[in-house]
């Protein structure tokens, strides 16, 4: 039976609705409409099962799977408030919709309808075969002289904390115990691959996935091991491997984790006061936005506020230093989505965004008695949305939101009771 398939055997349109929708999660790295037909896909699925009357999924998969969303429902109502305090279009509860669409069909999938054993393995699959999409497409265009960053299927930043998401939920069923050696090592291959695609796409907010990855595996080892090493062995070990990695491209030539530009970026802001730079523009508008909040820390500013006052940075000096803040003046939001919230929508807005945190960390609690590694899945998926939205504003574009969408419901849909404890 196809991995795909669910316990009935039928070729039933639910089933062909999962093959597609894999199918499209696999070449989601390519387009965001890809992606987007990926998450149509999956709502109609979840929607198609609210007419089934039994429940068959365990107690603490159910419970996991209502408080991602019932924390996606609390983030939307949050943050529905603050548009309306301030008259803003309500385009801006796009992602918070999104995510609580997402959590709703997943809730009513596994409500109404128990997955299979074999789903779990599907599901990998389709990771393993995205992250292999993402490195050749990666590769491609660095072989062929082409900028990454320009061509990738939505802006570099979103898209690497999106293509993260794929070794953070393969990585764990890699290492079940419960999974055959070859195909374990087939999706420690994919696991290399996502890396691998990452690291091409120059994006150091991503970079916490490597020894994220190092704790995982170290993690499982560490439990198969007979003699128990010492949990600090481990996190040492991780250290040691992360420490390596960071060496290696800091010597690599053409500079991949633009460790290099960094410095000199910092080194330029010290000296010449210049804010056209990446991190220079970052430190600029990250202390307008304290500011900001500080003037108004229970509702904030609004976002054609905060959009205005990026736009005219720099105009309360002297005119000859004006050039130093253009690409300030080019980003319009704060590239940090914690302060971004609080700017918009102040104490509200930055509750609506926590609300989604708490609400994986709710999940994970449920899921760890049930699942380890759907629990490891969920975690690393916490990770990379709480660290990427430190150095980006990842919610403004509609392919992180779909893939963070997705990515939050594939633990709630792999968890099984006693694969691994």
């Amino acid at each position: 039976m196809s991995p795909f398939l669910f316990a009935d055997r039928k070729l039933s349109g639910s089933t062909i609705c999962l093959f597609v929708m894999s199918s499209l999660v696999a070449f989601a790295p390519l387009h965001t409409k890809i992606l987007g037909a990926a998450w149509v896909f999956f709502f109609v699925w979840g929607m198609r099962n609210s007419f089934r009357s039994h429940i068959l999924a365990d107690q603490s998969i159910r419970a996991a799977t209502l408080a991602w969303l019932v924390s996606c429902g609390i983030a939307l109502f949050l943050a529905w408030i603050c548009i309306a305090i301030w008259g803003e279009d309500l385009d801006g509860l796009n992602p918070q919709m999104r995510l609580a669409l997402m959590a709703l069909a997943a809730m009513l999938l596994i409500y109404k309808r128990g997955p299979s054993p074999s789903l779990r393995s599907g599901i990998a699959y389709s990771l393993a075969a995205g992250c292999t999409v993402a490195f050749f497409w990666t590769t491609f265009l660095a072989t062929q002289g082409m900028d990454v960053r320009e061509n990738l299927a939505s802006n570099a930043i979103p898209w690497a904390a999106a293509i993260s998401f794929y070794p953070c939920l393969l990585l764990p069923l890699a290492l079940s115990e419960n999974q055959s050696i070859r195909r374990r090592r087939l999706w420690l291959i994919a696991v290399l691959l996502g890396l691998t695609a990452t690291i091409l796409s120059e994006t150091r907010g991503v970079l916490l996935v490597l020894p994220w990855c190092l704790v995982v595996y170290g993690w499982f080892w560490h439990q198969s091991r007979h003699d128990r090493l010492r949990s600090y062995r481990v996190v040492m070990l991780s250290i040691l491997l992360a420490g390596i990695t960071l060496a290696v491209s800091w010597w690599a030539p053409g500079d991949p984790l633009r460790l290099h530009k960094t410095i000199h970026e910092v080194r330029e802001i010290q000296s010449a006061q210049n804010y056209n730079t990446s991190i220079g523009a970052r430190l600029y508008i990250w202390n307008m936005a304290i500011e900001g909040i500080s003037a108004s820390p229970w509702i904030g500013i609004g976002s054609s506020e905060r959009k205005r006052r990026i736009e005219n940075a720099g105009e309360n000096g002297p005119p000859e230093e004006l050039g130093k803040y253009a690409t300030v003046r080019g980003v319009g939001h704060v590239h940090n989505q914690y302060l971004n919230s609080a700017l918009d929508g102040g104490i509200i807005g930055l509750i609506a965004l926590l609300t989604l945190l708490i609400g994986m960390i709710a999940a994970i609690r449920k899921l760890i008695r049930v699942d380890t590694a759907a629990a490891w899945q969920l975690g690393g998926v916490l990770l990379m949305h709480a660290t990427t939205s430190i150095t980006n504003v990842n919610f403004l574009h509609n392919y992180y939101v779909m893939a963070l969408s997705l990515a939050a419901i594939v633990p709630l849909l792999c968890a099984r009771r006693n694969l691994l404890s």
